[in-house]
């Protein structure tokens, strides 16, 4: 038996799915997962060039540490409210939201930038 939401028969199931499928490639790529499990596949999570590490990349990671350790420790009223602390960090840090987003898509093909944002601080944060 099959779930309504998953069947590729129309716009709406796909949208739903999509997403999900996106998210899902994206956290196993950047856990190191997605070669293992997909092996030939491994390559289409290098069609993003790899980009070098340097002090803008640094200061994305130390953006991207803090927001991760204020969302998992504080209350948010909703989605758009975690972007507005996001965007709020960036714009302290002398930063954009695009600049954020492009560093983000790239940690896929990345590993500079993985290890520089797992140097930033430990993977718990601070009180938790």
């Amino acid at each position: 038996m099959s779930s309504p939401d998953l069947l590729p028969t129309g716009p709406r199931p796909r949208r739903r799915l999509l997403p999900a499928l996106l998210a899902a490639a994206v956290a196993l790529t950047v856990s190191g997962c997605a070669a293992e499990a997909a092996g030939a596949d491994a390559a289409a999570a290098t069609s993003i060039a790899a980009v070098p590490a340097d002090a803008t990349t640094q200061r994305i990671a130390e953006v991207e540490h803090a927001r991760q350790c204020a969302v998992a420790s504080l209350a948010f009223p909703d989605e758009a409210a975690i972007t507005t602390d996001l965007d709020d960090r960036l714009a302290a840090a002398g930063l954009t939201h695009q600049q954020w987003k492009e560093w983000h898509d790239a940690l896929a093909a990345s590993p500079a930038l993985v290890t520089q944002l797992t140097e930033v601080g430990p993977p718990a944060c601070a009180g938790g």
